[in-house]
């Protein structure tokens, strides 16, 4: 029999574990940045997106700022119309009118009330001697330039207190409606004549 030997060196078996390993580490990084760059990626989008929506949201600002200064040209406009009207509106000078009213009661009569309803109207609570006298002084108004028109609302007998033997006095209630340029054309002839 015949014995077999073998002289040769034998083969060391590789180790595949080290390779396994370093195979396992390089799939892991590679996923690794493969992970990264996508995460990147998307990131880069998202600041795309985001700088489209702010150059979006710049030019909207733009045209809403125009449109503000659109807008406000249009309120001074709408503004000095109010105030144009309001000038217009503006309660006259009380004084010419007051004069007006008092020249033209009797001797006896008396403003017992005035109230300025608005800018065109006047309420008059005066006081009589007699009904006659009220009738005279609606006549008197009726005459007066200043005045476009005017309603005699009610005459009242008052009775004097603590007299009572004496003739009653009469309150009349007049409605009086202005004439605003009359007014304002009567005080600029008197501002012209002093």
């Amino acid at each position: 029999m015949l014995a077999e030997i073998n002289l040769l060196p034998q083969k060391q078996q590789r180790n595949y574990t080290n390779l396994l390993v370093l195979l396992s580490i390089a799939i892991v990084l590679l996923a690794g940045a493969v992970t990264v760059l996508m995460m990147v990626n998307q990131k880069n989008e998202q600041i795309t997106q985001l700088e489209q929506e702010y150059q979006q949201v710049q030019q909207q600002t733009a045209v809403l700022q125009q449109q503000a200064s659109q807008d406000d040209s249009s309120k001074a406009v709408a503004e000095l119309e109010k105030a144009i009207e309001w000038s217009t509106e503006y309660p006259i000078d009380f004084v010419p009118l007051l004069n007006e009213l008092t020249k033209n009661l009797p001797e006896n009569g008396y403003f017992y009330s005035l109230e300025y309803a608005n800018n065109a109207s006047l309420n008059l609570l005066v006081q009589f001697e007699s009904s006659r006298e009220a009738a005279y002084y609606l006549k008197r108004l009726k005459d007066s330039e200043l005045i476009n028109e005017v309603k005699l609302v009610t005459v009242e007998a008052v009775p004097l207190e603590d007299q009572e033997d004496t003739v009653p006095r009469y309150l009349a209630t007049y409605e009086l409606s202005i004439d605003r340029n009359a007014v304002k054309a009567f005080q600029e002839g008197r501002v012209s004549n002093d």
